[in-house]
Parts: C-alpha cells; sequence; structure tokens
C-alpha cells in the first residue's frame, strides 16, 4: 500500500452537489426503462430546490427551510386523507369498548384501495356502555366509583386491540368510554390541538350516521359539560355537518 503527501497528486473528490446519495436529482450513468414513483420524484424535486438556491450563500437556512416545507406538506396531506376518512365514515382506530371492527374491501380508482373499517355493535359489552353513562350522570359515581362497580359486578372486560384478550378494567378504559362521542353514532376526529381540548363545534364530524348509537346524546352531552365545564355546546348532526361544509369552503 502506498500513500502521499503531496496535495497535488491526491485523488480529485467529487464534488458533495454530484453526489446522486445526496442528491437524487443527480443523473447517473445508468439508464432504467420504468418512470420514477411519486416518492421518488418528490425527493428530486426537494433536492432541486435545495441546489438551486445554493448559490445565494444562504446554505443551512435554505436547507432548513426545504426541509420543513417537505415535512409540513407531509403532514398536511395525512391529516387531509384522515379528515376524509373521517366525513365518509371509516373508524380509523381499535374499536371502542361496547363495538367491534366490521372489515370492508374498497377498491378505489384514485389508487388508495385497502381495508376499511366500520363499527359493529359487541352485543355482549354494548348494554354496559349506556350503564356507565348512567351511573355518572344519575347516581354522581365517579371514575373510580365506577370502576369499583364494574369489577364488583364482573362486567365484560375490555378486549386488548392487539390479543383480542380480556384485559382487567382500569380508570383510563372507563375515562376514556365517558369522553368518547363514538357513542352517538358518529365518527369523530380531531378532539383536541396540542393537547388542549377543543369545543366540539372544531371537530371533525362524518357527515352522517354510520353506526348504531349506544348513549342518548342528551345524556352524554350531559355528562361531556360536567366533565368538561368549559364546553358547553350541544352540535345536532345539521350543526356538525354545517360546520364541515363552512370550513370546506373557507
Amino acid at each position: 500500500m502506498t500513500t502521499t503527501s503531496d496535495p497535488s497528486t491526491r485523488p480529485h473528490r467529487a464534488a458533495r452537489r454530484d453526489d446522486p446519495a445526496l442528491y437524487p436529482s443527480v443523473r447517473t450513468r445508468t439508464s432504467t426503462q420504468t418512470p420514477p414513483g411519486w416518492f421518488r420524484r418528490l425527493r428530486e424535486a426537494v433536492a432541486n430546490y435545495l441546489a438551486a438556491r445554493y448559490e445565494t450563500g444562504a446554505r443551512r437556512d435554505t436547507l432548513d427551510d426545504g426541509i420543513r416545507t417537505y415535512h409540513d406538506e407531509l403532514a398536511w396531506r395525512a391529516r387531509a386523507v384522515l379528515q376524509e376518512r373521517t366525513r365518509e365514515g371509516w373508524w380509523l382506530r381499535h374499536a371502542p369498548y361496547g363495538y367491534t371492527l366490521e372489515h370492508h374491501w374498497i377498491d378505489e380508482e384514485s389508487g388508495r384501495a385497502g381495508w376499511r373499517h366500520r363499527l359493529a355493535v359487541d352485543q355482549v359489552r354494548a348494554p354496559i356502555v349506556p350503564l356507565i353513562f348512567s351511573w355518572h350522570l344519575h347516581e354522581k359515581l365517579g371514575e373510580r366509583a365506577i370502576l369499583r362497580r364494574l369489577i364488583e359486578q364482573q362486567h365484560p372486560q375490555p378486549l386488548d386491540p392487539i390479543s383480542g384478550r380480556p384485559r382487567a378494567w382500569s380508570l383510563g378504559a372507563v375515562r376514556t368510554i365517558l369522553n368518547n362521542p363514538a357513542y352517538l353514532g358518529y365518527v369523530v376526529r380531531d378532539r383536541t390541538l396540542r393537547g388542549q381540548h377543543r369545543p366540539p363545534e372544531r371537530w371533525t364530524w362524518s357527515t352522517r350516521p354510520c353506526h348504531r348509537q349506544l348513549v342518548d346524546p342528551a345524556v352524554f352531552w350531559a355528562v361531556y359539560n360536567s366533565r368538561f365545564p368549559g364546553v358547553t355546546a350541544h352540535p345536532t348532526a345539521e350543526h356538525t355537518q354545517r360546520q364541515d361544509h363552512d370550513r370546506e369552503a373557507a
């Protein structure tokens, strides 16, 4: 192995802008017959944007702005898809207590084919949900008292969303049931923003009822307003649809 200390004889290192690993927009000598996908085109667009503005001298600021713009665009697209599916009535998480998931295969022309889910009533656990709301509203039982009664009366336990096996009752399970507007028959999303509870008229609602309701709306909103005193709205189905329409028009 031979080495040299003369800078003039050292091998020339390729410029970073000519490195295809860092900048996918650099054309390599190998050609491909298959057209690039949308993700590759997006990467090339971002790389071209960054490389074109390096000559201004604000390299670090330009790089940070490009990455931030790229991440914001991906987040916006993902949020838009989730809101669209929520308005269509598709359930996006594990089934809440009292429901099971009903699977549907959707073959869309837009290329977003895949499994979608709706809620179906769990005949064993569904009758327990209105009991929990009644205990909280009429008997003034708190979460711990409701938890003790559920355990003492041996009501059916919640199912683990991964294993599907029953798991013990907990304060978190009781709290989730009392706060969940899915029992009104609608699919709801965006109930919080940066950790803060939003008023119901700012939630994203499905445009119509998508599954059987387990709790009367008057009972649910009475419980919800007692737990969140700062929220006093009682949105109806027409109200939520009008709010969604106004936001889309804006």
